[in-house]
């Protein structure tokens, strides 16, 4: 099968494959409460035994809110990933150490990222709910933390906070606010900025609302809610406003496009604004944005992290585009195996099969047991 000859919109994408045996990437990523198959059936028996306990704490947010009973631990060389999940995880009673889980998540150390769809995934595995969005906003965060759960946002920091162009994602688990602060509280594997308790056992690290705005929304204020299936229907009905996927695009859309109305070269709010319209089903009007946030100059590893403009030039059938966009990241990172999946693609597109192979093998190297390489191979797609 060669892809160059399907109509666009039956092309191949990232989220069209099985990335856990348990969903498509888009329905784990932007489909609500999910569960693993095999809990299923137990799980709406169990929603029916115990949602008559759980009522959801809709009244006026407290002013401050210290979830407690989290393991904190610091993280390894580019295993924040893993290691907050750990924690989120240790809040649940678990006892997984940030190794154990990336022995499946990144299983080679030349692995340098991991997405957030993947640490959902692996939640999945261990018999948690989990559910992925995005443009969230501090009313979300309050409501879940006043319901105590916990919340992983995938943010950008900088070892230094006046140079974000020198930046990277990082993950936090949002476990608290103080009203009087002006500020979350987070459990960090890396920084150690303003802790609660600087004297005493970890309880975490204040980050003034402004400042983790301003950080959260380079990555298009994604978060990952992760809980025991016992309270899906409590999670369901905490965010049943953003659980479709049609109205949490179009609201990220909005919000983009407000953000550009106040400053119409804000590079951050149009890469957003492509990241959304690529998710509600508009990949040339995504490119168009996207390629605008370039022109108003990215930080140098915005890329590494976000695939949707990898995803969105495909889409559109911009295939040499995206090989020399990917090209020039490939220069500095050498272990993001999006970028090996995504040239694969457009060279078979382009009809370089040989080259695509050589790509998709890089892939493997990274992540032997890649659920979206295995499938192009599998497929016959890439032989």
């Amino acid at each position: 099968m060669q892809i160059e000859n399907l109509p666009k919109q039956q092309r191949l994408n990232r989220r069209q494959f099985l990335a856990f045996g348990v969903a498509s990437l888009t329905a784990l990523a932007f489909g609500g409460i999910l569960a693993k198959p095999s809990q299923a059936a137990a799980l709406s028996q169990l929603e029916a035994n115990q949602s008559a306990s759980i009522t959801p704490n809709t009244s006026v947010p407290q002013a401050a809110v210290a979830l407690a009973e989290i393991t904190h631990v610091w993280q390894t060389l580019n295993n924040c990933g893993p290691a907050i999940l750990a924690m989120n995880l240790s809040y649940y009673g678990e006892t997984l150490e940030q190794q154990t889980i990336a022995q499946t998540l990144r299983p080679t150390l030349n692995d340098q990222n991991v997405r957030p769809d993947e640490l959902a995934g692996y939640a999945l595995t261990q018999g948690y709910a989990a559910t992925l969005r995005v443009n969230g906003n501090a009313d979300q965060l309050r409501l879940l933390l006043n319901n105590g759960i916990p919340v992983i946002i995938e943010t950008w920091e900088s070892d230094d906070l006046t140079n974000l162009d020198d930046g990277f994602a990082h993950f936090r688990l949002v476990t608290g606010y103080n009203d009087a602060r002006q500020a979350w509280i987070v459990y960090d594997s890396y920084f150690a900025r303003d802790l609660v308790n600087a004297r005493r056992a970890y309880a975490g690290m204040y980050v003034p609302y402004a400042q983790a705005d301003q950080l959260w929304r380079i990555m298009n204020r994604k978060y990952v809610v992760i809980y025991p299936t016992a309270k899906a229907s409590l999670v369901e009905s905490l965010l049943a406003n953003v659980l479709d996927d049609q109205n949490m695009w179009q609201n990220a859309i909005n919000q983009a496009q407000t953000e550009l109305t106040e400053q119409p070269n804000d590079r951050f709010a149009w890469f957003n604004l492509g990241s959304s319209l690529y998710g509600a089903g508009q990949p040339t009007e995504a490119v168009a944005a996207f390629r605008q946030a370039q022109s108003l100059g990215l930080p140098k590893r915005m890329f590494w992290y976000q695939y949707d403009p990898l995803e969105a030039y495909y889409a559109d059938g911009h295939y040499t585009e995206l090989i020399s966009l990917i090209d020039a990241n490939l220069a500095t990172a050498t272990g993001i195996k999006e970028f090996y999946y995504w040239k694969a693609l457009a060279l078979v597109a382009l009809g370089n099969a040989e080259q695509a192979h050589q790509a998709i093998q890089q892939v493997l190297a990274i992540k032997p047991d890649d659920q979206q390489a295995l499938a192009v191979l599998e497929q016959g797609l890439i032989s």
